[in-house]
């Protein structure tokens, strides 16, 4: 197999300014992070973290603070709107059940509440004070305080579904850097750019009590962290690497530590606050736990102790470095399920740790780009390569090597590298004119063609090749498609977050922000004739949406069968993975709620996969694609394999023997969830899964192996040379001995025939020999004989987690890091594109420069 290994795409992924997890009433759970460019990432929290989606904002926006509100308490208002306690436990459930809100402001001046499942802003208010610093929620979840640059701290209303102003504090001469809620909701803590740390009274705006911090020079001290302990302790992080513990009640400083080599951006703390994490410009984390007399705090608790007497300390309890750049956000779960403790910053990594475990516990660190195959495709006929990024579209082609004769096939070893005599080419950089960042895009497998969408539409592009080597590309837009019946005339929102070409490039099948799967016909594009052959809705299942679907006619539209959905189902509903049929007859969509569909292309049939482990986060699929047989593979966040029959409309026998128990460890527990999935045209039963760190051959038609199986093939030649190199010594050295033991044996033999010959007094003498040699020829036969060397290797092999009697199924490299895409472009021809981390960190910001002893 040849293997193109491609390092030329210049992805440059966007700093990372904020992290939070939604409030731990959320039924599901997940932190939203927020990049420099405006763009809004979700993760769902399930053990691990999985990519969900990702939510566009406008071109060259940004995002400074993002806030999580989710309403479970009836306000003032609700209690007397509803006159019984039945209406009101009901009004109750109803909240409950909702999907949690996410709100973002950044120096564009707006603070916006995003639509979770059509990726669009739901609302849009202004801040009324300038660039928008910090924002929190309070803890009953019904309002937002928000710190502007103007000095002022804001409240809006966020009940009932609103976002309205409400009332305005009183100004300072200073910037509001940093904002944070009492646990009664009676007092807002700030941190501003005059060196000091207020708190405020939440119901008159005004300041009761102002901490001064010390100048280092002339120029103040920024506050850039506040957080409020559930003892109502303040801490506060600052431009000097300080930070700081307040007395509530006092207002002085209780105790000071010199956390960090510079300022400190952000802080943590856990639900019980015995805890608090502190990081920033110096990228080290720095934890700080609560001392009651000589235990720590937590270990006092349990035991339900009140300890009032004791001395209360905290003390700097350990550091590590996770990130090699500015640490600009920290998060810790207060959901009893989970423990993790998430951070990320300018080295555009996103890293993940148990809290408890913290400093000890070594970081995983996601890719610093989406582990989803979503933002390269590869035409495979003309051998083009597409990567969007922003609102650019990037193409290059690939090199060529020099053809290698026949007869040198079989002499070529694995890895070896061809000559290259022709490199790639840098062939396109187009700027859209898009109103969002651009959310997906597709290449058609001739080249000819390109889809792209942001978050208002999509836009076809011709690519026309010109020149004696194609070197000059012309790309023009299309400025009929889309046909304006491709979503129905009662949709608002057009965003297409999957589309891919037919093979044969007769259609192009887009899936919408609103749950619709619509087929495009292409074929007399060159014509500007654009006709929208069907739509398919099963992912819109509530009742009111499968009669409005039923009632549309313009077009051939397949409506659902109505299912019980909750609100937070189609609150957070996305088509988030699509995968078509090779035939071009049959198209696999998923959505975030893990609802899997397989829809005809050229008709009207459509069915609902029956739901893998019903109601777990870690079920949701991660990549499709239907394999040589026409079946269609499904891999999930845990990592976990499923094959779907489509004729017959059920699982295979290799997935109802298999895919629940027998997935081997190593694969199922590997840290990256599955990023695709692509299929060898010359191998027929032969899948390749591929993550961010590994690619894996997967053979459908034996068990998958042993579950304690080594995977990595480099790393099982290694066990495998070692255990030998060992083996054979050891036998080469029983061999020695088992020698030595036969010439002594027949060295008595030779005396004890000659001792015949002397008499009956010699013959005593060699009966005793005889006894001897009786009991040294019992432990000779049961090493030279008895032993199975064969049996004892493999046994050696097989408590190394190598059977050799077992098929070696789901072989795995590791030789490949970070990557972006993997898919054949020819027979037995793959492209492997990668990102190394020393290439993005090339292109990053200076780092915090630590003076090191003897530099």
């Amino acid at each position: 197999m040849q293997i193109h290994r491609c390092r030329f795409v210049d992805y440059v992924p966007q700093a990372i300014n904020a992290i939070e997890f939604t409030p731990e009433t959320s039924k599901r759970q997940y932190i939203a992070v927020g990049r420099a460019n405006g763009d809004i990432e979700l993760w769902g929290v399930k053990g691990k973290l999985v990519y969900d989606k990702m939510i566009p904002n406008v071109v060259k926006g940004s995002v400074e603070t993002l806030a999580w509100s989710h309403q479970t308490e009836l306000t003032a208002d609700d209690l007397e709107l509803f006159d019984t306690n039945v209406e009101r436990e009901a009004a109750k459930k109803r909240l409950v059940e909702r999907a949690p809100r996410l709100f973002t402001a950044g120096l564009n001046a707006v603070i916006i509440e995003w639509d979770l499942a059509k990726l669009v802003p739901k609302a849009i208010i202004d801040s009324n004070g300038g660039a928008v610093w910090c924002m929190a929620t309070n803890h009953a979840q019904t309002k937002l305080a928000v710190g502007t640059e103007d000095g002022h701290i804001r409240i809006f209303d966020i009940t009932d579904d609103k976002l309205m102003y409400q009332r305005c504090f009183d100004k300072i001469n200073s910037r509001i850097l940093s904002v944070a809620w009492s646990h009664d909701d009676s007092t807002i803590v700030t941190g501003s750019a005059d060196s000091s740390v207020r708190i405020w009274t939440a119901s008159t705006g005004h300041v009761v009590a102002r901490m001064t911090l010390p100048k280092e020079g002339r120029d103040p001290t920024l506050v850039w962290a506040v957080t409020v302990l559930k003892d109502d302790t303040i801490v506060s992080g600052d431009s000097r690497g300080h930070v700081v513990f307040w007395d509530p009640i006092m207002h002085v400083s209780l105790q000071d530590f010199r956390a960090q080599g510079a300022d400190v951006l952000c802080l943590t703390a856990d639900k019980a606050g015995h805890t608090v994490f502190a990081s920033g410009v110096d990228p080290k984390i720095t934890q700080f736990k609560l001392f009651i007399g000589s235990s720590p705090a937590e270990a006092v608790s349990t035991k339900k102790k009140s300890l009032p007497n004791k001395t209360r300390k905290w003390q700097l309890s350990g550091f590590r470095r996770y990130h090699t750049h500015d640490v600009r956000a920290l998060a810790v779960s207060s959901n009893a399920k989970h423990n993790l403790l998430i951070s990320g910053g300018a080295d555009t990594q996103v890293a993940s740790c148990e809290s408890d475990s913290f400093p000890n516990d070594n970081p995983h660190r996601q890719p610093c780009f989406p582990p989803v195959d979503s933002i390269i495709s590869v035409a495979p006929k003309s051998k083009l390569v597409l990567q969007h990024e922003g609102c650019t579209l990037k193409i290059w082609e690939l090199g060529k090597s020099e053809p290698m004769p026949p007869h040198m096939n079989d002499t070529m070893e694995t890895g070896q590298a061809l000559q290259v005599y022709e490199r790639q080419r840098d062939l396109l950089r187009m700027d859209l004119n898009t109103k969002t960042n651009i959310l997906s895009s597709t290449i058609s497998p001739s080249g000819a063609l390109i889809a792209a969408s942001d978050s208002t539409g999509p836009k076809l592009y011709s690519v026309t090749r010109t020149g004696d080597s194609g070197e000059h590309v012309r790309v023009r837009r299309v400025k009929e498609f889309p046909p304006p019946n491709f979503v129905p005339d009662y949709s608002d929102h057009r965003g297409v977050t999957q589309m891919r070409f037919t093979s044969d490039e007769s259609r192009i099948i887009m899936s919408t922000t609103d749950g619709f799967v619509s087929i495009v016909d292409i074929s007399q594009w060159q014509s500007g004739v654009f006709e929208t052959v069907r739509r398919h809705c099963g992912h819109r299942s509530t009742k009111d949406e499968t009669e409005t679907d039923a009632g549309c006619d313009n077009v051939p539209t397949h409506p659902a069968q109505a299912r019980k959905m909750t609100p937070a189902d189609v609150e957070l509903r996305t088509i988030t993975n699509m995968a078509v049929s090779a035939d071009g007859k049959f198209v696999a969509t998923s959505d975030s709620n893990a609802t899997i569909i397989v829809s005809s292309v050229t008709g009207a049939h459509s069915s609902v996969l029956p739901s893998m482990q019903k109601g777990k986060v870690d079920s949701l699929p991660t990549a499709m694609i239907f394999d040589l047989k026409g079946n269609l593979v499904i891999t999930t966040a845990s990592n976990l394999i499923f094959v779907w029959d489509v004729s017959k409309s059920c699982f295979t026998k290799w997935t109802k023997e298999h895919s629940a128990t027998d997935i081997p460890r190593t694969f199922e527990n590997f840290g990256d969830c599955v990023s695709g999935i692509v299929t060898n045209p010359t191998e027929t039963n032969i899948v390749y899964a591929w993550a961010a760190g590994h690619i894996t051959r997967i053979d459908l038609s034996i068990p998958p192996g042993p579950k304690r199986a080594v995977l990595n093939i480099h790393k099982r030649k290694d066990i495998e040379k070692d255990i030998l190199t060992r083996f054979l010594d050891e036998k080469q050295a029983a061999d020695k001995r088992s020698a030595r033991h036969i010439i002594k044996r027949k060295k008595k033999e030779e005396e004890s025939v000659d001792g015949s010959v002397n008499g009956s007094a010699r013959m005593d003498i060699v009966v005793e020999s005889k006894d001897a040699r009786a009991e040294d020829s019992v432990v000779e036969v049961d090493w030279t004989k008895s032993k199975d060397w064969a049996s004892t290797y493999a046994a050696r092999l097989r408590e190394a987690g190598i059977n050799v009697n077992v098929p070696h199924n789901f072989r795995m490299t590791q030789r490949y890091q970070h990557l972006m895409h993997v898919s054949f472009i020819d027979n037995d021809t793959m492209v492997v594109i990668e990102r190394p981390w020393i290439d993005v960190a090339s292109v990053l910001p200076l780092a915090y420069h630590r003076h090191k002893y003897g530099a």
